[in-house]
């Protein structure tokens, strides 16, 4: 039946991780599979280009309650 088929999102950037976040909200969980070694793999990879966008812009809502809850702080 699908609803036994796992909901796979492809990539641990900014965009996969809002989508799993968006799918916990809805109470299912994610595979989540990056090619990199970690997450944001390719973020880390570019870290010296400068991202232009403020904070508030570049966090999803779902992603931000789901690391509100675990403590974490956003940065300035």
């Amino acid at each position: 039946m699908m609803a036994s088929l796992p909901v796979a999102v492809i990539g641990a950037g900014p965009v996969g991780l809002a989508a799993a976040a968006h799918l916990v909200e809805r109470g299912i969980t994610p595979l989540v599979l990056e090619r990199g070694e970690s997450v944001g793999a390719a973020l880390l990879e570019w870290g010296h280009v400068r991202v232009f966008s403020p904070w508030e812009y570049n966090i999803d809502a779902a992603a931000r309650a789901l690391l509100d809850r675990s403590g974490w702080t956003a940065p300035d």
